[in-house]
């Protein structure tokens, strides 16, 4: 009996031994499945771009392995990730992309690489872009004005432009006159066609200046049929000012003014 009693605890201690063992046996390969996430980096040609130009996005993946899927996502003005384009990685991790925005303001882009090969799902670092569009300066909400408005079209020295802001021509005791904007620092050029419309008196002079802020920007005088195409750096410019004033010596005192102050086709590079 007493043989039988000592065989019988051996083996009740083994089987302990070996329920306590177990556990240890399987956490180790736990421990090394787990392996570190995809390293993924992602930058752009520059942090802004033109509406209808090419941006070419450029990016690694570690570990390098050729093929690797990688999912282009974009944020356009705070709004949802969406997916853009899924890539291919060459054998040396980099992958390459070039887009065309077409909606102004600013976005975001980001690459995810999804968990492949015992490697764990990886995400870059955010790229944030601000795009530029031209718009006409006639759809932006003036701030003020005086003897100035927008219209449809209008014409110098023969040539049509559509559309067109411009001072008072029809009232000649009219003077002076002008048109502001707040541009909230947002925009990077105007270009326009600047001058005197046709339907200025004839001996009438038309004195435009446009100012950013402060800054004077441009001062000319055109005569009838008078005008030059410009382009004018806008950046960091809060207000846009067009200001004009027009004279006619031969109209005496009752029809000192009648020039037509204008930009022809004026747009702005803005990022709204």
């Amino acid at each position: 009996m007493m043989l039988h009693a000592r065989i019988a605890a051996v083996g009740l201690v083994a089987v302990l031994a070996a329920g306590l063992a177990a556990p240890t046996a399987t956490a180790e390969p736990r421990t090394a499945d787990r392996r570190a996430p995809f390293a993924a980096t992602l930058a752009a040609s520059s942090e802004q771009a033109v509406a209808g130009r090419w941006l070419v996005l450029r990016g690694t993946v570690a570990p390098a392995t050729k093929g690797t899927t990688v999912v282009l996502q974009k944020r356009v003005r705070n709004k949802k990730w969406v997916d853009e384009a899924r890539l291919r990685t060459t054998s040396k991790g980099t992958f390459r992309y070039r887009d065309r925005p077409h909606v102004a303001g600013v976005r975001t882009y980001r690459v995810v690489v999804p968990a492949a090969g015992g490697v764990s799902r990886g995400t870059s670092v955010p790229v944030t872009i601000t795009v530029y569009k031209w718009q006409s300066l006639t759809k932006v909400q003036p701030r003020k004005n005086l003897n100035t408005w927008s219209e449809s079209g209008g014409s110098i020295n023969g040539v049509p432009y559509e559309p067109v802001i411009q001072g008072n021509p029809t009232n000649p005791t009219v003077t002076e006159g002008f048109s502001d904007w707040n541009l909230n620092r947002q925009c990077l050029s105007l270009r326009a066609t600047v001058g005197n419309g046709d339907a200025s008196e004839t001996n009438a002079v038309a004195t435009i200046t446009l100012s950013g802020d402060a800054t004077n920007l441009y001062t000319r005088s055109f005569g009838l049929t008078e005008s030059e195409a410009r382009t004018f750096d806008l950046t960091d410019v809060f207000r846009l000012t067009f200001s004009w004033t027009a004279s006619n010596p031969a109209g005496g005192p009752t029809a000192p003014g009648g020039a037509q102050a204008m930009l022809a086709e004026p747009e702005v590079l803005c990022a709204f």
